[in-house]
């Protein structure tokens, strides 16, 4: 598994009242005394304030904590904001935590702490659909899950909430025909781009077995996209992945993506192109099923079922609360130290917004649309997208090649700021 430094870096705060982090938190020097006394603490054979699920995982966390390391010291700074935000909300809300420190702090990743894996929720595809990066309980009966998000400036764009493939939010039975849909959207825009290449001599036409067959027949489209047959002595990928290009002294397998001759070259400018018909296409196919794909964008973005999906495991006197909460720190190269207000999103908060939303535009159906403007300012490989109910833009979303073609593409999304506005004028975020 990844480790993510900002974690243990929240985790390591959370151990510290807040008087006491504001303290460290004067210069670089402060942060890194503060490191090293969490390490030891953390390393401590008598450690129980800090927990995880196996010897593997406390490894990879601790040896994140490395106060030599100034990329270390900056998420340190992150992690005291995200800390002290929980802490502050905690208090706010006249829940346990307070001000002090949280006495239990578990550390999830592909093993969770035994104590908290009855948290663990495995649904809509996801093995952790519960994403909460840190659990922390003060009293062993009410637990907080929270799902961490960095950044160094707090005028920084919004982090990435979700970032995976496109195919990941199509889970179920009810997308079987969407996907098989955007199959053949993509296998006839890139076998086209292949047929192109070899127009253009980037490819060469002897180099494809059976290559004017194949490109007659929706069959022989699928393999001039997928390339299985390919003579895998001249293509050490498919041909739509190809980085070299004919007239290379190391042909189709030389690395020169940003040669304007290669393929990889060719294929990433069409991609880019206004009007993208394999984007359009998308679209199209999105838009047909706008509600069943926004109601499964929600919840595998904003974890809209997770308490339900918790609740079902009747777990007596134990409880669960959930927050996206995006820490905001940073160290100047002079040393100066950072500690910006952290946002603690609580997904009662966000079911707040969805209702009102809901009830708001109740005769107005959820849009996806291109976001013109972002297209607009990018020659990559990707697509900007909204997803949108009447007026309201609640999430920024974005499709993109990053690698490869014959993948799936990755999905990123973000909220947009009308949905935060939304939340904190009418359900008090």
């Amino acid at each position: 598994m990844a480790y993510e430094a900002s974690e243990i870096m929240m985790a390591a705060a959370l151990m510290y009242p807040t008087n006491v982090l504001l303290d460290y938190s004067k210069d670089a020097a402060g942060l890194k005394q503060l490191m090293n006394d969490a390490k030891k603490k953390i390393k401590s054979p008598s450690n129980k304030t800090v927990q995880f699920g196996s010897p593997t995982i406390e490894k990879g966390f601790t040896d994140l904590l490395n106060p030599n390391s100034s990329e270390a010291i900056k998420d340190l700074a992150g992690g005291i904001s995200a800390a002290i935000g929980v802490r502050d909300y905690l208090a706010k809300n006249g829940e346990s935590g307070g001000k002090k420190a949280l006495p239990t702090i578990y550390m999830t990743g592909n093993v969770w702490p035994k104590e908290v894996e009855k948290f663990r929720v495995s649904a809509y595809g996801f093995e952790d659909y519960n994403s909460s990066d840190v659990l922390a309980t003060a009293n062993k009966e009410m637990f907080y899950g929270i799902s961490l998000k960095k950044k160094r400036k707090a005028a920084g764009g919004e982090p990435t909430l979700i970032n995976k493939a496109f195919d990941s939010v199509l889970d179920g039975k009810q997308f079987d025909s969407i996907k098989e849909e955007l199959a053949k959207v993509r296998a006839q825009y890139f076998s086209g781009l292949v047929i192109e290449a070899v127009e253009k001599r980037i490819i060469l036409k002897q180099d494809i077995k059976n290559f004017d067959q194949l490109k007659r027949t929706p069959v022989g489209r699928k393999e001039l996209f997928e390339a299985k047959q390919r003579d895998k002595k001249l293509f050490d990928r498919s041909y739509i992945d190809t980085k070299g290009y004919a007239s290379h002294k190391q042909g189709y397998l030389a690395d020169v993506t940003k040669d304007p001759k290669s393929m990889r070259y060719f294929v990433n400018k069409k991609l880019a192109e206004p009007n993208n018909p394999l984007f359009k296409e998308f679209l199209k196919v999105l838009n047909a099923n706008a509600d069943l794909f926004a109601d499964s964008l929600i919840n595998i973005i904003l974890k809209v079922n997770l308490y339900k999906e918790i609740d079902a495991k009747n777990l007596g006197k134990y409880k669960f609360n959930f927050f996206l909460v995006t820490g905001v720190g940073d160290v100047s190269s002079k040393g100066d130290v950072t500690i910006g207000k952290a946002t603690v999103l609580p997904l009662k908060t966000t079911l707040c917004g969805l209702t009102r939303i809901k009830e708001m535009y109740k005769n107005k159906k959820y849009e996806i649309v291109l976001n013109k403007e972002k297209k607009g300012d990018s020659e990559a490989a990707k697509i900007f997208l909204q997803l949108k109910r009447g007026n309201l833009t609640l999430l920024d979303l974005e499709i993109r090649y990053k690698g490869a073609f014959t993948p799936q593409p990755q999905f990123q999304g973000t909220l947009h700021p009308d949905f935060k506005k939304l939340l904190e004028d009418e359900c008090g975020l």
